[in-house]
């Protein structure tokens, strides 16, 4: 990441930021100016490969400065408890993006508490545009709620995961997830810097400047979020002299939890009038997928409590299986899972694992597995090996583990013995493939 230069506020305090050049041969007048959520500071942005794909695909449209707000990370700390922290962290924007020349600049806010409205009534000549993400604004309490319970007792790992299963659900149970999550907010501020900040916020109300702004304005939200109501979003639409409301899917609060490239494209669009996003990071890794056999009626039997119950206990059971083996869940599927794996052997030593810990506990899989080149998309995964693995999954029988001929050339008999069950045609994808189960399933 490029390196850190220094803005100056009006009140003396210095402000760390970042320019990031953008991609060889885009040519844009704007600028990016990214406002971001939480505490999350510039140092951890590169541990994430959301934020990565999320600046990548900002860069594909103009240059874009991240900074980090006084009390967070790398900037001054906030001396001056008495003025509101909002009115502050405005302030920052603006020297920001004085102090980095930002052109045009476009202010992608995703902070949800109203830094970029402000800066837009207040100092219309600072910026062209302006991008909310998830803003929120209304009779919607709960996120105000949320910061309430989080300055008023002690944090834990078990209250982490509940913001977590609000903020990020996609991520929500990913250990490496977490750990980058406790990471950022150590780096970000201390805990009683943390608490002041907080308290500050709760008592400041975005909305008494909306009705000032008159620069074009995109609301991007994704109404499924759980974090913060659709109405809330839409109040801040209607409060915007000139704003387009744009609905995208997921559930995640987050831009960079999700689908990252729907977020880009959006912006994009709305910025420069086409839509872009950066390539997909490609690597060549071991997929796996898993389906539970006979859920429908399992489902039935149990109704929805015992359902519910029997899913997690599948689930915790799955990650536990393969973050042991070194692997990735990237995401659920109902009943079964994604995950990815940097070797045929790993995969094939977690598949065996996964099948025999949920028998344990009266659970029976069926699992696939295809060795290929994967597209990284943020926090997801597609190609052509990606559909493969989910074909071959569907091949296995109650309690087998079925693989590729890549599998077996991969694994060269080290790891496991596979017998063949013939080729088979595989929906969607062309060509008969040769398959194979682990012997002894």
């Amino acid at each position: 990441m490029a390196g850190v230069e220094y803005a100056v506020a009006k009140d003396g305090t210095h402000l760390a930021f970042r320019v990031l050049d953008r991609d060889p041969g885009q040519a844009s007048e704007h600028d990016i100016v990214m406002v971001t959520g939480g505490l999350i500071p510039m140092e951890v942005f590169e541990e994430d490969p959301g934020i990565v794909r999320l600046l990548d695909g900002l860069r594909s449209i103009g240059r874009v400065i991240v900074f980090d707000r006084r009390g967070v990370g790398l900037s001054d700390p906030i001396t001056d408890w008495e003025r509101p922290v909002l009115e502050q962290w405005t302030d920052d924007l603006a020297a920001v993006i004085g102090a980095s020349g930002a052109r045009q600049a476009v202010v992608f806010a995703w902070d949800g508490f109203g830094i970029a409205t402000r800066l837009a009534a207040d100092r219309p000549d600072d910026l062209a545009r302006l991008v909310l993400f998830q803003p929120m604004g209304g009779d919607d309490k709960r996120w105000k709620a949320w910061l309430t319970e989080r300055i008023t007792g002690v944090w834990n790992t078990e209250r982490d995961e509940d913001v977590l299963a609000q903020i990020a659900p996609s991520r929500a149970r990913d250990p490496s997830f977490r750990e980058w999550y406790e990471r950022a907010g150590r780096v970000g501020a201390s805990p009683a810097t943390a608490a002041r900040i907080w308290e500050s916020v709760i008592r400041s109300d975005a909305e008494q400047t909306m009705h000032r702004v008159l620069a074009p304005t995109l609301v991007v939200h994704r109404p499924n979020s759980t974090y913060v109501a659709p109405e809330a979003v839409h109040s801040v639409t209607e409060a915007l002299a000139h704003a387009t409301e744009v609905e995208i899917d997921g559930e995640d609060h987050w831009p960079f939890v999700g689908d990252v490239d729907a977020v880009v494209a959006e912006v994009a669009e709305f910025t420069i009038g086409e839509r872009r996003v950066p390539p997909p990071d490609r690597v060549l890794a071991a997929v796996l997928f898993t389906d539970l056999v006979d859920s429908t009626r399992r489902a039935a039997d149990l109704g929805d409590a015992g359902w519910k119950a029997l899913l997690e206990r599948h689930d915790r059971a799955v990650r536990r299986a393969i973050s042991r083996g070194g692997g990735r869940v990237v995401k659920t599927t109902g009943d079964g899972v994604l995950a990815l794996f940097p070797s045929a052997g790993v995969a094939v030593r977690a598949a065996h694992r996964v099948r025999d810990d949920l028998l344990a506990d009266d659970l029976r899989v069926r699992v696939g597995i295809h060795v290929g080149d994967v597209d990284l998309r943020g926090d997801d995964v597609s190609g052509l090996a990606v559909n493969i693995a989910a074909r071959v999954m569907a091949k296995a029988g109650t309690g087998e583990v079925a693989v590729t001929s890549s599998v077996v050339a991969a694994t060269a008999g080290q790891v496991a013995t596979f017998k063949p069950i013939g080729a088979h045609e595989l929906k969607g994808i062309p060509g008969s493939w040769e398959l194979f189960r682990l012997a002894d399933s």
